[in-house]
């Protein structure tokens, strides 16, 4: 109820505030239904799957040399290549003295030790010269162990190679192929020391043969995609 006085004060007031309650009283029914397509709008759908509710995978991605590869729970992510006895820190596996690339990503297998030591080492050049002698294997190649394989529907030239000195041993299943302008260079490296040489006889974590069929299932998730740029890898590469 009004009051039945009004100044011409009170008048202009009442004017003003009428509109407020017409409007409060239509928005009272239209906020539930405003919000609530709002909130879908924006709320991402949540999809269930054995890949969500299991632990989250971390991935290693190179932009600037166009590629990803799945990094196993327990395995080491180095941006270089560790140098040992035989394996020496070069981009590419039996590497000439004059050649040029830049290492990319290594990922160790878990339980490596100083008596054998696995390891998945990428490395990539865009020199014209090793873009040229890309799929050409080493000197250290053995006989009939050239083929090739299709990883990401890749065509690889794929081969194995060996070294061994002073009761250390060098292995080597190496991929190789040039894509975008560039050749790219996967080793699987299985390495170490002869069990022999301790006392008592070292136990290995893991036999040479294992060690290949674990990394051999990793490089099954390289995956190709376009380069966003020509920079350094070293400025370019995430791990999520």
């Amino acid at each position: 109820m009004c009051s039945g006085r009004r100044t011409g004060a009170g008048v202009r007031l009442a004017w003003l505030l009428a509109p407020c309650a017409v409007l409060a009283a239509c928005s009272g029914s239209d906020t539930g239904s405003s919000s609530a397509p709002q909130s879908a709008a924006t709320t991402p759908p949540v999809i269930a799957s054995a890949a969500s509710a299991s632990r989250p995978r971390k991935v290693f991605a190179s932009d600037a040399w166009g590629f990803r590869i799945d990094v196993p729970p327990g395995w080491t992510v180095r941006r270089d290549f560790h140098s040992s006895y035989l394996a020496n820190g070069t981009w590419k596996a039996f590497a000439a003295p004059d050649s040029h690339g830049n290492p990319v990503v290594s990922l160790t297998m878990a339980g490596s030790s100083h008596v054998t030591d696995a390891e998945i080492r990428i490395g990539a050049s865009r020199a014209a010269s090793e873009v040229q002698r890309c799929t050409k294997p080493p000197s250290a190649v053995r006989p009939d162990s050239i083929a090739t394989e299709r990883i990401d529907g890749i065509r690889f030239t794929t081969f194995e190679a060996a070294d061994a000195a002073m009761s250390h041993h060098l292995d080597v299943h190496a991929y190789r192929t040039v894509r975008n302008g560039a050749c790219y260079a996967i080793d699987l490296l299985v390495f170490g020391v002869n069990p022999e040489v301790y006392d008592p006889p070292a136990t290995p974590p893991f036999s040479d043969a294992r060690a290949f069929d674990k990394m051999r299932a990793v490089i099954r998730s390289l995956r190709f995609v376009e380069p966003n740029n020509q920079a350094a890898p070293s400025t370019s590469t995430t791990l999520r």
